[in-house]
């Protein structure tokens, strides 16, 4: 049975979240968080079709970013930080500890995602790119659900799915147009889509899932963040954005303006972790 999301659904198995160090994971944001998951001086991959972005400075460690109301985080060995929870609006950030950068703004909606790639060094901080994540008719589907079930799930329009740890086996189809799936852990360890994914609705998003088959993109404005796919990926729509992926099999980017920023398998970044 497919149930409402009402209060705390989070990204992990227990609300909260966070490593042994009190840093919160950019997957560990419980669903209603107001937060900015940042992404710090990523690598343009060579597949990237977006003319025009900000080009990252070369430190990505010990970068910290503070809002002004208050919250601050600092970015680890792979330049990410959560600034969470912030106050909805439209925030300045300040940029110093590595790299005294400036400011920038970046603005969030009440109980909403923010993830940001930040282009930064000295004086300067520029955005690449700012991905929003809808928080409304929010769903959550278990490993018990048949495959059809949350296939069901995934076609309806205007949803946010949060898939619960587990194996999940068969092809997905995100027939629906702007759903996105949560799954649990940084590079989906602990979500497996035992299959072939297709994104044929648009303005779709994956995020925090381990996809073991193929992945297929023909749909416009589709997001991929903090997941792993071992097969092969196709981006075929426009305006696509995948972001800090672990891409292990080929990639063929054809759409027209695709962002590809720190996607690890792909070139320059050849070692898939």
């Amino acid at each position: 049975m497919i149930k409402r999301a009402l209060l705390c659904v989070s990204l992990v198995a227990a609300c909260g979240g966070g490593d042994d160090d009190g840093t919160i994971d950019p997957t560990d944001v419980p669903f209603g968080t107001t937060a900015i998951v940042l992404v710090v001086n990523p690598a343009i991959n060579d597949g990237n079709l977006e003319n025009g972005l900000a080009t990252p400075g070369t430190v990505v460690a010990g970068v910290t970013l503070t809002t002004d109301d208050g919250v601050t985080a600092t970015t680890g060995p792979d330049g990410i930080a959560v600034l969470a929870p912030v106050t909805a609006g439209t925030r300045t950030i300040t940029v110093s500890g590595a790299v005294d950068g400036g400011t920038f703004t970046v603005t969030v909606a009440d109980g909403t995602l923010r993830e940001v790639a930040l282009a930064t060094e000295t004086g300067r901080a520029e955005l690449m790119v700012n991905i929003d994540y809808k928080s409304d008719q929010a769903f959550e589907v278990t490993p018990t659900m048949s495959i059809d079930e949350v296939n069901t799930v995934l076609a309806v329009s205007d949803r946010v799915v949060f898939i619960r740890g587990g194996t999940y086996v068969g092809d997905l189809d995100f027939s629906g147009s702007r759903v996105t799936l949560f799954g649990e852990g940084l590079l989906g360890g602990t979500v497996v889509l035992d299959g072939d994914v297709t994104v044929s609705g648009s303005d779709s998003r994956i995020r925090g899932a381990h996809i073991t088959g193929a992945l297929t993109m023909p749909a416009s404005k589709v997001g991929l963040a903090f997941s792993r796919v071992d097969g092969a990926v196709s981006s075929e729509g426009s305006d696509g954005m995948l972001v800090a992926n672990a891409l292990c099999g080929s990639e063929r980017v054809t759409g027209s303006g695709t962002v590809m920023l720190g996607n690890h398998g792909a070139a320059p970044l050849t070692t898939c972790p």
